[in-house]
């Protein structure tokens, strides 16, 4: 807002005469900063500005003389810009807010868009692949060999265990290997019955020294 500055009373002086100019248009000035100075017959008088803005024109020059009332500049005040900055900035803050304001939808009004993007990005997730459960290879019903070089293998283990540390060593591995193949479920006997064979040769029997006479007894 154009505001004019003009002489404020200094006494029962007129006519004063302007012997400086201490401000020019475009500058940017505060309340009470001078603005011209006067001189009487007396003494010399800074003219302070009663307001702050910035200075739009100059209505007098060095040499005029001046008195109570007397124009001297024009000056646009920062009072009213003042109080316009907070309207404005309060214009901008809600602007700035409307267009940062999140898109708030329900359920039911997602976007053709977004319920594309959804669906594909769903079928690109990989999906579970289904197990097929190992199916357990049984030992055929004649006793035939369905894995020789297995057995093999099982065999040149039992006989590296006995030639290392001994048939009672064997015995106990093949032992707990019976037990365990009783724990996951079988129910057949694996244990070997065989008929029963002398080792003693029959010269090497030691004669029994028994009573003959009970012997012909039970004979009888």
């Amino acid at each position: 807002m154009a505001t004019e500055i003009t002489v404020p009373d200094i006494g029962d002086f007129e006519n004063v005469e302007i012997i400086e100019i201490l401000v020019k248009p475009g500058d940017i000035i505060k309340k009470n900063d001078p603005l011209v100075t006067l001189e009487s017959d007396k003494s010399s008088v800074e003219v302070p500005s009663p307001f702050s803005g910035k200075i739009s024109s100059l209505k007098v020059k060095i040499g005029d003389k001046v008195s109570k009332g007397s124009i001297l500049a024009v000056v646009e005040s920062e009072q009213i810009e003042a109080s316009e900055k907070p309207l404005r900035k309060a214009k901008q803050s809600e602007k700035i807010k409307e267009k940062n304001k999140p898109l708030i939808l329900k359920n039911e009004e997602i976007l053709p868009d977004t319920e594309k993007i959804i669906k594909e990005a769903e079928s690109a997730i990989p999906q579970k692949v289904k197990k097929e459960p190992i199916k357990k290879v049984h030992a055929r019903p004649n006793g035939a060999d369905i894995d020789p070089i297995e057995t093999q293998e099982w065999l040149d283990s039992l006989s590296a265990v006995i030639s290392k540390d001994g048939s009672d060593r064997a015995h106990y591995l093949l032992k707990k290997l019976i037990d365990e193949t009783y724990k996951e479920g079988s129910n057949k006997p694996l244990t070997r019955i065989t008929p029963y064979i002398n080792t003693i040769a029959p010269e090497d029997e030691i004669k029994s020294p028994g009573d003959q006479n009970i012997e012909r007894k039970i004979r009888s």
